[in-house]
């Protein structure tokens, strides 16, 4: 089922990555800070505005259409129920100019009694009580007796004129525009109908449509007045579409009004204007989206993963926040809130399928911790009783299955050092154990180190060079440098956001390590690795990390035969 966004709530299964369920709450406010007056006054608008709202319903059933108004009794009744909506209307009105405007429960009342008002005026229109003035028959000029002394008789009136080919055609087009004008008055009516209750209420582009359906609606309304204009006012048959064509003009008038209203709050809702970091804001979770994706690759990357993890809360409360932000677009259905909505289920859809899959490594992880300790203590044991000192060197089986459990650690920690002490605490003393054990062929394994790879084939080289000797200067000065290494090939670059000091900031970042080979004494030389990390956010700046520090105790690995260097 699609979770999408939601007015009630935006819940999420975070499991494993950290935090507990997390639910938000999106709900209208209450009004707050009014006096025991002004909460009484309120009431009793409420309840005003409630009644007029009913007798409206009322009115609007017995009302009739455009084409078709009530008449006699029905057309009493219905301008009855309209003067009973009025008169509570007024008395709202007057309880509502004592209330501050800046109430939530204020404000959401204005808008109802604003509706219902222009109910009122759209119904009216409807009705055009004010019926036409009758053509009165004039005397008859013989004076005819009613035979018995009486007065005489008034003579019938005189039957019209009939209308020309001309006239004829005019009538006819007239009537058919008066129907086209109803057609589209019909929709635009639909809409404003389900502000009163008639189903859903209409989003803002639905606002915007009836709009442009009314505007198309009042053109065929001028070409009706156009036509019938030119017809003869007094005629029976030009005056029954005459009064068509000004009742249908009125209700244009009424129901653009109301949409007018209507269309302006909601642009304050819609308007991108008021969401100047919608692009940042996309973007942010499009990449936040993208962490999630793919867990079989980032799990082969436990520094990333470890991120994913540790930040997790962080991303989620970011994902609160978007979607507090962009609620209202997404509930008008604009193209913006479509958008950020389809950002959204993909973010849930990916975050779901990556914690499902993080559940079933983490439940792995201690056994395979444990595994690899286990084979390094095999390897050394193997190493030491067969006199193998290559079994410890860098590129060594116990380096080898040291450096696994220390990438399962990394991501053990991301769920809380609590969790994670017990086996820091069993790596170092399997560590220390080892360390004894090879004591014996310390001097072996050094013999055994060979300068480190240098493969880096970048234009940069005496450059990166420069960065490593004044970082590693800082520690030791006057440091003989014998040689450089660079093992990697290239820059490696890191793009992606990072939560810190309360905010995700976006890193974009390349990585490189050189490896300064230091004379350590009169037989040995020492690796003292430089990590170098380039800037590309500002300028491509260049920062450096010493690895090790001067007074760090470094294993037998770290160390070479001056003799070896060339």
């Amino acid at each position: 089922m699609r979770q999408g966004f939601n007015r009630r709530s935006l819940c999420g299964r975070v499991g494993v990555l950290g935090v507990a369920w997390l639910c938000m709450q999106v709900l209208a406010g209450s009004a707050y800070g009014l006096d025991s007056q002004q909460e009484a006054d309120l009431g009793k608008a409420q309840t005003a505005v409630k009644n007029a709202e009913a007798d409206l319903k009322a009115a609007r059933g017995s009302a009739g259409t455009a084409g078709k108004p009530a008449k006699g009794s029905r057309a009493k009744l219905t301008v009855m129920r309209l003067d009973s909506a009025q008169k509570r209307l007024d008395e709202a009105s007057v309880l509502l100019g004592d209330l501050p405007g800046d109430d939530a429960e204020v404000e959401a009342l204005q808008t109802k009694y604003d509706a219902a008002a222009a109910g009122v005026a759209e119904v009216r229109a409807i009705l055009n009580p004010g019926a036409p003035a009758k053509v009165k028959a004039p005397a008859d000029t013989a004076g005819a007796s009613d035979g018995g002394g009486g007065q005489a008789e008034a003579s019938a009136a005189p039957k019209a004129a009939r209308l020309d080919y001309k006239q004829e055609k005019l009538l006819k087009d007239a009537k058919w525009y008066v129907r086209e004008t109803g057609n589209y008055t019909a929709k635009v009516s639909a809409v404003v109908a389900r502000f009163d209750g008639d189903g859903p209420k209409p989003v803002h582009s639905e606002v915007r449509g009836a709009l442009e359906t009314a505007g198309t609606a009042w053109k065929k309304h001028e070409l009706a007045a156009e036509y019938i204009g030119q017809l003869p006012a007094e005629h029976p048959d030009v005056r029954v579409v005459l009064d068509e064509v000004n009742q249908g003009g009125a209700l244009i008038g009424a129901l653009v009004s109301r949409l007018q209203a209507v269309d302006v709050e909601l642009a304050k809702i819609t308007g991108m204007e008021h969401y100047p970091n919608y692009d940042k804001d996309y973007e942010l979770l499009r990449d936040l989206s993208g962490r999630y994706a793919r867990f079989e690759i980032t799990v082969q990357q436990p520094e990333k993963l470890a991120g994913i993890v540790s930040e997790d809360g962080q991303v989620l409360g970011e994902i609160q926040r978007i979607a507090r932000t962009y609620l209202p677009l997404v509930e008008q259905k604009t193209d913006t809130g479509v958008k950020m909505e389809q950002a959204f289920d993909h973010f849930q859809t990916s975050r779901n399928q990556f914690a499902a899959a993080l559940i079933e490594y983490k439940n792995g992880l201690p056994a395979a911790f444990e595994a690899d300790l286990a084979e390094a203590n095999k390897l050394a044991d193997q190493g030491v009783s067969e006199g193998k000192p290559m079994y410890f060197g860098e590129f060594g089986g116990v380096e080898q299955r040291f450096g696994w459990a220390e990438q399962k650690l990394i991501v053990l920690r991301a769920f809380g050092e609590d969790e994670a002490k017990p086996y820091v605490e069993r790596l170092a003393a399997v560590r220390g154990q080892i360390r004894e054990r090879a004591k014996a062929l310390e001097a072996q394994i050094i013999a055994e180190n060979a300068l480190p790879n240098d493969a880096y084939t970048g234009g940069d080289r005496d450059e990166l060079v420069t960065y490593a000797k004044e970082a590693w200067a800082k520690e030791q000065a006057g440091a003989e440098v014998l040689a450089v290494r660079i093992p990697s090939q290239a820059w490696e670059r890191d793009t992606r956001w990072q939560w810190s000091n309360g905010a995700f900031y976006k890193i974009d970042s390349s990585h490189v390590q050189v490896q300064l080979i230091v004379k350590h004494d009169e037989t040995l030389a020492v690796i003292r690795p430089i990590n170098l990390y380039r800037n590309h956010l500002k300028g491509d700046t260049v920062t450096a990390s010493v690895l090790w520090g001067i007074d760090e105790d470094l294993g037998p690995r770290s160390y070479l035969l001056l003799e070896k260097i060339r």
